[in-house]
Formats: structure tokens, C-alpha cells, sequence
């Protein structure tokens, strides 16, 4: 029994099919054999009981030659037995010279005889009469007042022939039980293979290993549903991977978050501190030594003042620029707008001071600019890029134009004809209080948030903003924004709207 746990399953379900095959085969064979048999045994007695009436027919008419009536015979066998007897059991004749038999009436072929309807009886036994192991074949019939007894005996040669069973049948029935023990062994193969592999793919699956299966299953229902199974299974696979990755993505994003969270408060800290501490040494210096210091020296002050006051202001409306950004950008609402109206009014708020500090701006864009969008979050886009310019770029011309359009955005581009910055620096140019020189950066009163901002807005608006080194000098900013509508023309809106 420990043997057979260790076969595998396919083997287990072949082996108890052979059982059960080779089971019902030999019970038909042996069920088959035992009908043939019965019929030859008929056969025989049938041909026992006509020469038992031919018997009788002779002795009923007086004339009974036995060797000629033998010879007249038409049966293969030779050695038979006859006898005729009386209802009071004598014998009135026989052919083996045996003589008399002390009581007929136990004999079962003569019993079935007397006692039955048809008057025939038929067995087979062992010969009373001869001592010896030889059995015979018997067959009575009465009619009236006498008995026929007519015996073959089994063993001769010729008898032996005649009742030998036609075997045909063992060798369809053979032919027919290797035919199913192939079928079986092919069925139960594939099934094996198929449960075999769900065995496997249940103990990776137990284990928590990742399961990629490519190998085809039989096709039939078992390997049907096998498949569906390990496909589902790894679907599921699939999905938990991604949900582990987007949770994973998610914690690393809320941890860069945590950590810009914890930089940008360090940074606020330090760069409002600037301000605050040179705002409170002038209003300080101010009152100390408000009588002895000058109207000339007063002024300085206060103008001093007023600056760091404006910057500290400028970079309050930044930090809260980028936390609607951060943490609202939903919330921001948007509106149909022209792009070109927006650029105009940051220039036209921007001109005086551009003009003081001998620059120009250029401004080639077309009239029917239109998208949706949030006109604050876009002009501050513009007002950093132009002011970084004229601030810091060393130049005297500012260019805005269109470089590109489609059906979807705007390529907008904001140069300058200034010295341009080294290329180590495009990586962090965009992130928070990044300077470059920050003594330059506090003299013309800069936060280092505005390319920041320029950066979330352009996101914001579906697009983004790349920089370059122009070839033949100055910066090159590349500000990418979705339409996120479709218009025909300005002249269009314009006339839907009145």
C-alpha cells in the first residue's frame, strides 16, 4: 500500500482502470466461455436424443441391428453407449455388454426422463458402470413404457473435437481490452500531466513564488479549466505586483514629499530670515540714531526697508503660489483665454523696468492664441522668465514667439541675448531656492522660487519647460501648453461671445 501512495496520481487512476477493465474482461470471458460450452452440451444432447428415438424406433419394430445402425450414423463420434430399460428398471438392452444396473431411477438423465413433461433428461457424470476415471456424456428419452439411454464418452478423440469451444471471441475480447488499456493510458497521461502542473503551480503558488506559464495544457475540459485557473491566478499576480509597485511608488513619493516638505522649510527659514534680520537692523539703526542720522541717511534706510519688505512679501506669494500647486492644482480654476493677452499685460506691467535697465522685449505672437487656462498661474510664468532676464542674464533683447503649434498646444519661446549659464546647472535650475550666485541673486532681490513656479504652472497647464544655451549666446526657454479646447479663431470667440 506504501508502494502505491508513491506512484503519481496518472498512474494511480491507470492502474486502477487496468483493475477494473481486466475485471469486467475476464468476467465476460469467463461469462462467454461458459455460454459456449453450454451450447455444445446442447448440441450434443440433441444429437444424443435423436439417435435415443432412432434407438427406440428400432427396438419398437422388432428389427434392431446395432452395429449396422451404428455405422449408419452420421456423427464423428464412435464410441457410444446404448441401452434400453423398462419402467421396472430392467435392462432390455446394451451395447457395452455391462449388464445390469442395480437402480436406474438414481441416475439423474433417467430421474429428469420419468419425472419431466418432455420425457428428456441429460447429464454428466462419471461411468457407474466402468471403474476408471473416464467420464461420459448422457442423454434419456422415454416414450411409453421404455427408456433410451444413449452415452459419449468426453475423453475420445473425436468427441473432444466436436465439443471444442470456438475461441474467436478471446481474441476480438483481447484485441478490444488492449484497445482500452492504450486509450486509458493515453487519457490518463494527459490528465496526470494536467493535475501534475496544477499540483506544482499550487505549491509556488503556497509559496508566494511568481508563476510564468507558458506551456500549453491538453485541450480538453480538464486542461480547460487548469488553464483558467493558473491564467487567473496570474492576473491576480499581476495586479498585486502592481498594486505593491504603486504602493511603493506612492510611500517613496510621499517620503520625497516629507523631505521637500522638511528642505523647503529649512530653506524658507533661512532665506525669510535674510530679510526679516536686515528689516529689523534698519528699523533698529533707524530709532537708535534717528537724531543724528541725516535725511539722506534716513531715506537709505527706508528704502532699504521697503526692498527687503517687497522681497519678503514677493517670496510669501511665491511659497503660496507653489503650495496651490502642490496641493490644490484641482481646485485652481480654469477659463478660456488668450494666451497673447496674457503675455501683453506681463509686458506692459514689465516695460518700465526692462527700459531702465536698457532692455527691450519682442513680442511675436499671433492674435488667436486661445486655451484654457488660470491667467495668474500664466503670468507668472511669463513675469519670472522676463524678470530672471533682465535680472540676471547680462543681455539687452528679449524675445517671445511662437515656435510651433498643432491641434493641441502651444510652443512658446522666451530668449534672451545675454551670457547664458553653464550646462552642470540645467539639472537643478528648476528646483527650489536653487542660484546660481546667490549674492547676485539677493542684490536684484530674487527668492529662487520663480523658475520653480514657472516649472508646476507649466505642468499645471498640461505642458512643460526645458532650457538651452542659445549657439550664439543667451538663454533658450521652451514652454510647452496644452490648448485643452479647440478654437476656429479669435475673431471667432470674440463674435460668440458678444
Amino acid at each position: 500500500m506504501g508502494r502505491f501512495l508513491k506512484f503519481s496520481y496518472s498512474t494511480k487512476i491507470f492502474i486502477l482502470i487496468v483493475a477494473i477493465v481486466t475485471l469486467c474482461e475476464g468476467a465476460f470471458v469467463a461469462f462467454q466461455y461458459y455460454r459456449e460450452q453450454r451450447y455444445r452440451e446442447e448440441l450434443l444432447n440433441a444429437q444424443l436424443t435423436v439417435l435415443n428415438y432412432q434407438l427406440l424406433d428400432h427396438y419398437e419394430s422388432g428389427v434392431l441391428d446395432v452395429e449396422l445402425w451404428e455405422r449408419s450414423i452420421d456423427l464423428p463420434i464412435r464410441m457410444l453407449q446404448f441401452a434400453i430399460f423398462d419402467m421396472e428398471g430392467n435392462m432390455l438392452y446394451d451395447n457395452t455388454g455391462i449388464g445390469k444396473i442395480d437402480d436406474i431411477f438414481s441416475l439423474s438423465e433417467i430421474k429428469q426422463a420419468v419425472e419431466t413433461e418432455d420425457h428428456k433428461g441429460y447429464s454428466v457424470h462419471n461411468n457407474d458402470e466402468v471403474d476408471d476415471d473416464s467420464f461420459f456424456y448422457y442423454s434419456a428419452l422415454r416414450e411409453g413404457d421404455l427408456i433410451a439411454r444413449t452415452g459419449a464418452m468426453g475423453h475420445e478423440v473425436a468427441l473432444s473435437e466436436f465439443m471444442q469451444i470456438d475461441r474467436t471471441f478471446m481474441w476480438y475480447a483481447i484485441i478490444i481490452y488492449l484497445l482500452i488499456i492504450g486509450l486509458s493510458y493515453i487519457m490518463t497521461s494527459q490528465s496526470g500531466r494536467t493535475i501534475t502542473r496544477l499540483s506544482n503551480f499550487a505549491q509556488k503558488a503556497e509559496n508566494g513564488e511568481e508563476i510564468y506559464d507558458t506551456e500549453a495544457f491538453p485541450r480538453n475540459e480538464l486542461g480547460n479549466i487548469a488553464h483558467n485557473i493558473i491564467l487567473l491566478y496570474m492576473k491576480l499576480q499581476r495586479t498585486m505586483a502592481e498594486r505593491d509597485r504603486q504602493a511603493a511608488i506612492a510611500k517613496r513619493e510621499e517620503e520625497e514629499k516629507a523631505q521637500m516638505r522638511k528642505e523647503l522649510t529649512n530653506n524658507i527659514n533661512h532665506e525669510l530670515k535674510t530679510p526679516i534680520t536686515a528689516i529689523s537692523l534698519e528699523i533698529e539703526t533707524y530709532l537708535t540714531h534717528k537724531d543724528r542720522l541725516s535725511e539722506a541717511q534716513k531715506e537709505m534706510l527706508l528704502t532699504r526697508c521697503k526692498a527687503n519688505s517687497d522681497r519678503l512679501l514677493q517670496m510669501v506669494k511665491d511659497i503660496l503660489t507653489l503650495n496651490r500647486l502642490d496641493d490644490g492644482a484641482t481646485a485652481i480654476q480654469k477659463e478660456h483665454l488668450s494666451l497673447r493677452d496674457v503675455v501683453d499685460d506681463v509686458v506692459a506691467a514689465i516695460e518700465p523696468k526692462a527700459f531702465d535697465a536698457g532692455f527691450e522685449i519682442h513680442v511675436d505672437l499671433p492674435e488667436t492664441m486661445m486655451m484654457l487656462g488660470n491667467g495668474p498661474l500664466l503670468e507668472s510664468i511669463f513675469n519670472n522668465l522676463i524678470n530672471n532676464a533682465i535680472n540676471y542674464s547680462g543681455g539687452c533683447d528679449i524675445n517671445i514667439f511662437l515656435q510651433y503649434e498643432d491641434e493641441n498646444s502651444y510652443r512658446v519661446i522666451v530668449s534672451d541675448n545675454g551670457t547664458g549659464i553653464a550646462e552642470e546647472h540645467f539639472e537643478h535650475l528648476f528646483d527650489r531656492f536653487y542660484r546660481l550666485e546667490s549674492g547676485r541673486m539677493r542684490k536684484h532681490g530674487g527668492t529662487g522660487i520663480g523658475l520653480a513656479i514657472v516649472k508646476s504652472a507649466a505642468i499645471f497647464h498640461g505642458g512643460s519647460v526645458t532650457v538651452r544655451n542659445v549657439p550664439s549666446g543667451g538663454l533658450e526657454f521652451t514652454i510647452i501648453l496644452a490648448k485643452g479646447a479647440k478654437y476656429e479663431s479669435y475673431d471667432d470667440e470674440v463674435s460668440a461671445e458678444e
